[in-house]
């Protein structure tokens, strides 16, 4: 796991380039690739950057690391940003939202399962932002979403994070995935971070820990701790 600090100014730059890189290197290999991308505030700001770099968008599958149970086009929808940003430089054919099917008792969440699996049943990169309690997509710490042991995606309900229903992938998802990039970003994430670097805390009560399963991982960040944890 390589851990890197930026500077505020610098940050969405650095996340930009590593994510790249880590997209041309997998597509050196393969024709295709999936990349799993969350909600979350940092995410205009790290797509607009990545539009940037040299990459051939012909060959991405962008599917949902997690998603809240409304229509697409939504105001509350994390797929609605992503393809604002990312529909000008990529065929819309490649970009694979969760569609909410209300009147099915699992919202459609099978069918998005199978979506995926008809691509690869692994992300071959997945970005994660840490949460203020250190959750990443909707796998929250000491909730049932961490403990649950399904392939796939999962549906989280009781959520500690407003809306209270939603999907995620689940955990034996994500640590299947060839790459994983996480962020901690910014003051309010500074707590969430310390419990990541602390040797005594499990993915159980911080789930962004669970990066550290993959075959190949980065923490970029622009918090600086002093607390002799880093």
């Amino acid at each position: 796991m390589t851990k890197i600090l930026f500077e505020k100014e610098e940050i969405y730059n650095k996340i930009s380039s590593v994510i790249a890189k880590a997209i041309n290197q997998i597509l050196s290999d393969k024709n295709e690739i999936i990349l799993g991308l969350p909600g979350g505030r940092s995410m205009p700001n790290v797509l607009r950057r990545l539009k940037e770099e040299k990459i051939d968008w012909n060959k991405i599958h962008v599917f949902m690391v997690d998603e809240r149970l409304v229509p697409i086009q939504d105001q509350d929808s994390n797929f609605r940003l992503i393809k604002q940003e990312l529909s000008e430089i990529m065929p819309l054919g490649n970009l694979h939202p969760f569609q909410f099917e209300k009147n099915k008792p699992d919202f459609g969440l099978e069918r998005y399962v199978e979506e995926i699996n008809s691509f690869d049943n692994a992300f071959d990169i997945v970005l994660l932002s840490s949460g203020e309690d250190g959750h990443i997509g909707s796998l929250f710490p000491n909730h049932p979403s961490i403990y649950n042991e399904s392939d796939g995606y999962i549906l989280v309900e009781n959520s500690p994070k407003p809306p209270g229903t939603r999907i995620s992938i689940s955990k034996k998802f994500l640590i299947k995935s060839k790459i994983g990039i996480l962020l901690f970003l910014d003051d309010m994430k500074r707590d969430a971070y310390r419990k990541f670097l602390d040797e005594k805390t499990d993915y159980i009560t911080c789930p962004a820990k669970l990066i550290k399963q993959l075959p190949k991982s980065y923490v970029l960040t622009n918090i600086e701790l002093n607390e002799g944890l880093r």
